[in-house]
């Protein structure tokens, strides 16, 4: 049963054998120079397998390649689209038939052309995926001209993954780079080579949304700075072939940015300074206002930074994002600062009117907080004789006694006539004079005077001042960061570009 199949497959393969390597009984003689030849008749009569074997290539080759980028885009996940025009271009002298047609310039065809001649096989040794463009038939054509050069070129799409550091992002700039590698012959018989005029060009009104091409150029695996992967160090332990490459060097346009991220964050960094024009005790006002400002800005930059791959370095905008956050968090904590001093009912005496002298006695010294502890502990093991009388405390020390010290005195019969009284009991403070004690008498709405050369201000100035100081403070703090941020980008943008120039 099994053997008219096996007859049948015999007969298939020995009908494909004849036609590939006919005998020589079967080669028809070329045509005359007075036949007519022209086109599929005369490659057919050239490629007739009694004269050309398509399976070898006609000796060593010097491969001249040329690409036409049409339209190009760069991506965010770091790949980079390519619409081109591969062409290259090689001499076989088997098909040379300037003397049997004379007359014919050259012989042009597509797909079916090309599966009558020998081909080199090139390919893209760095694409994520390549797509021969074509609606019904695909892209390709091939020219014959008389003196045996076929030129071969293909319309293509492909994806090539670039090399990027987005450490300067968005004032980044990165590589893409195509290379082009031979696959089955190694150097020794197929050499690839850029051609001598204009190897790359792109169409003149190409533009991305993004990124502009700052400039490219092209290098030959020959080359000593060629990019060499492990891939191509794998390929050479098994040989060395030919390889082309052609590196875009992209920059990203920053106008995106500018009026979309940095010019909106600097506005919600200085809403956030009004804050410092609103009364201490305006509560609701200035939360709003700080809380709306912190929340709008993080939203913003989660917008800006949505779309980049996610990296384990810090980038140039989250530099920004950083310092803006700090701004914006600095101006809330100030008024829970000035808030703080505010709703305190004793004055403040200073030895100078200073930033220091302020925020030291403000902030309660060290010292006296432990004449305070030492004046419970005192008040704990010898009870007060609040009958008794002495000589009272001093100003400096009595303002800073805590209101559970402070004893009210029984309610007068006749309020009119009197007028209410504090007392404060009298601690001993040196231990010479333990067993003296007195009581300190003070009107609730007197304040406290200056003595000797001691200056007394209210919660409410001090707040107020530290509110003045701000407004100078915050405003000129950002502006000498921005003097270092954009000084370093200008900088670095210059180096790059006297660096493209040489």
């Amino acid at each position: 049963m099994a053997r008219p199949g096996l007859i049948l497959l015999l007969c298939v393969f020995a009908d494909f054998v004849h036609s590939r390597v006919p005998m020589a009984a079967d080669c028809s003689p070329m045509k005359t120079e007075g036949e007519i030849l022209s086109g599929y008749g005369l490659l057919r009569n050239l490629t007739h397998p009694c004269r050309y074997n398509l399976l070898t290539p006609p000796g060593p080759q010097n491969i001249s390649v040329r690409i036409y980028i049409y339209n190009s885009q760069a991506t965010h996940n770091l790949h980079y689209n390519l619409h081109l025009l591969l062409q290259f271009e090689y001499q076989d002298p088997r098909l040379a038939y300037h003397s049997v047609a004379p007359n014919t310039y050259k012989i042009t065809g597509g797909e079916d052309l090309k599966d009558m001649v020998w081909t080199p096989h090139i390919y893209l040794a760095n694409d994520q995926k390549s797509t021969v463009m074509g609606s019904l038939k695909k892209d390709i054509m091939v020219s014959v001209y008389p003196d045996g050069t076929i030129t071969f070129a293909q319309r293509l799409k492909t994806t090539v993954a670039c090399l990027i550091k987005l450490h300067k992002f968005p004032f980044d700039e990165y590589h893409c780079s195509l290379m082009i590698e031979t696959w089955i012959y190694n150097i020794s018989k197929l050499f690839l080579k850029w051609e001598d005029d204009s190897p790359v060009s792109i169409t003149p009104n190409t533009h991305m949304s993004e990124y502009y091409i700052s400039r490219m150029w092209t290098s030959t695996s020959k080359e000593s700075g060629f990019f060499i992967t492990n891939f191509y160090k794998y390929r050479d332990n098994i040989g060395s072939y030919s390889a082309l490459m052609v590196t875009f060097s992209l920059r990203r346009q920053v106008g995106y940015y500018i009026m979309d991220y940095y010019v909106p964050s600097t506005l919600m960094v200085i809403i956030s300074w009004v804050t410092f024009w609103l009364d201490s005790n305006a509560i609701s006002g200035r939360i709003n206002i700080g809380i709306s400002s912190m929340l709008t800005f993080i939203t913003l930059s989660s917008q800006t930074g949505s779309a980049m791959p996610k990296v384990s370095y810090i980038m140039a905008n989250e530099v920004w994002f950083i310092a803006c956050t700090t701004f914006i968090i600095g101006s809330l904590v100030e008024f829970a600062f000035v808030n703080t001093i505010w709703r305190r009912r004793r004055n403040v005496e200073l030895k100078k009117v200073t930033g220091k002298h302020i925020l030291k006695s403000t902030l309660t010294p060290k010292l006296a907080r432990r004449q305070l502890e030492e004046l419970k502990e005192k008040s704990v093991s010898s009870p007060p004789d609040l009958g008794s009388t002495s000589s009272s405390l001093p100003a400096s020390l009595a303002s800073q006694l805590p209101f559970r010290f402070l004893v009210l005195p029984p309610p007068m019969e006749d309020d009119d006539d009197e007028k209410e009284l504090e007392q404060v009991r009298d601690f001993p403070v040196d231990s010479h004079t333990s067993q003296d004690r007195s009581i300190m008498t003070l009107a609730s709405d007197e304040e406290i005077r200056p003595t000797g050369n001691f200056t007394t201000m209210t919660p409410q100035e001090i707040a107020k001042w530290i509110d003045t100081k701000s407004r100078v403070i915050f405003p000129v703090s950002f502006i000498m960061f921005n003097i270092l941020y954009w000084g370093f980008i200008f900088l670095d943008v210059t180096f790059q570009k006297s660096t493209e120039e040489r």
